[in-house]
């Protein structure tokens, strides 16, 4: 059957309702405020954790503030990096680790294996017979087969397996677990989630996410939402009713999320109608956060499609990050966040917008285990390995070279003619 848009879906398909202007007095960045993440948890007598200071807080404002936009924007268009460093307000840079069945995609493999005996004089070599240095992380049975045992409990001690996990290898947060529904038999993703029925996906996902919170592990169940195939699934709108949305898809996610058992979220691929799942302010802003009261992180799937997977639609509309670089890149229809920071410098709204995002992902970083081991007085300095100068310098020197060669060749040119 074919379909002609109107006017106005053309333009949600296009994902350019959003641009930079110049509007407003600006956003506080770069302030001093005296204040670290680590300010905002709560310790009783003993020193022991007890929570953190509520999101209505003030602090929370005077905390961001602190956030120059430099470190903001890098934030922001990295966030699949993990937690990327935020030096003006104490955050260390951590990992987070996918997904559905374990820390096994990039996993953290035995630690001895990184090492050969030469390199024994290096700081933090393992060797083969320190202990502990064989242990490996977990592959756990996939989500059908875990919902199959109609155990809650089961799966909430599973969670804090992961949650375990989370500790050893020093990766609060995990993108997991799958909180989609059987909608095809054929679906590529069926095995990372749990069932065709919300509400035993809800029962489960929940589940999951209580027992790794036990530990400080940042869940992140995914993706959301409608996202019903993963073969051509870049751009597909999926068209419903409210009824038809609240009742199923929705349900799945919503008692982990209302409840703030999941400290993160990423959104799907596809688009609610017409527009991008990650730039739906119906989807993010409106029952996310309005209805449900959501607390914890928003983050797009691998933004791969910069034709409408873009920065600025996102965070403009609820989105606190970007999975990969992919879409914000210079060839992507908006351009990196980086090379447009004179026009975010100017637009006020959007910078709250990104203040906001960035306000969502200290509080749960607090919640969690990423800020272990952490005190007031903890002062956090990175270093460059030699290796790392090795190919900064590699780079460098081949820079030079090509410039060089270019220059003899100009010369050679100019010679003969």
């Amino acid at each position: 059957m074919d379909v002609t848009p109107t006017d106005d879906m053309r333009i949600d398909l296009s994902n350019n309702r959003n641009q930079l202007t110049e509007n407003g007095e600006g956003v506080t960045w770069g302030a001093d405020n005296d204040l670290m993440v680590i300010d905002m948890m709560k310790t009783d007598e003993n020193g022991r954790y007890i929570g953190v200071v509520d999101l209505t807080d003030p602090a929370w404002d005077q905390l961001i503030d602190q956030v120059t936009l430099e470190e903001a924007i890098n934030y922001i268009e990295n966030a699949g990096n993990g937690m990327n460093r935020i030096a003006s307000i104490g955050l260390p840079a951590n990992a987070i680790q996918d997904g559905p069945t374990g820390f096994a995609n990039d996993q953290v493999a035995a630690y001895y294996v990184k090492w050969t005996p030469s390199e024994s004089s290096e700081s933090t070599y393992v060797s083969q017979d320190t202990p502990g240095a064989q242990w490996t992380m977990n592959v756990f049975p996939t989500e059908p087969v875990c919902a199959s045992t109609f155990n809650s409990d089961m799966i909430r001690r599973e969670g804090e397996m992961y949650g375990e996990e989370s500790l050893w290898s020093n990766i609060p947060g995990t993108l997991a677990p799958g909180a989609n529904l059987h909608r095809a038999p054929y679906c590529g993703r069926n095995h990372e989630y749990y069932s065709e029925d919300p509400m035993m996906t809800s029962i489960m996902v929940t589940a999951f996410c209580q027992g790794g919170t036990v530990k400080g592990l940042m869940t992140e169940p995914k993706h959301f939402a409608f996202n019903h195939q993963e073969a051509n699934r870049s751009g597909a709108s999926t068209f419903m009713t409210e009824q038809a949305a609240r009742e199923n898809d929705l349900r799945a996610f919503q008692e982990s999320l209302s409840s703030n058992a999941a400290m993160g979220l990423m959104t799907a691929y596809n688009r609610v109608g017409c527009v991008y799942a990650s730039a739906h302010s119906g989807l993010l802003e409106q029952i996310l956060r309005k209805e449900w009261g959501y607390q914890g992180w928003v983050v797009t799937d691998m933004a791969a499609a910069p034709n409408y997977m873009n920065w600025l639609d996102s965070v403009m509309h609820g989105t606190g990050g970007m999975l990969t670089t992919a879409s914000t890149t210079a060839s992507g229809k908006k351009g990196s966040m980086t090379a447009s920071r004179e026009m975010i410098e100017k637009d006020t709204n959007f910078q709250q917008h990104m203040h906001d995002g960035l306000k969502y992902y200290m509080y749960s970083a607090a919640r969690s285990n990423a800020l272990n081991g952490m005190t007031v007085n903890t002062e956090i300095r990175y270093v460059r390995t030699w290796w790392q100068n090795a190919i900064l310098g590699l780079k460098f020197g081949s820079g030079i070279l090509a410039l060089l060669f270019l220059a003899l060749w100009l010369k050679a040119q100019k010679s003969a003619k």
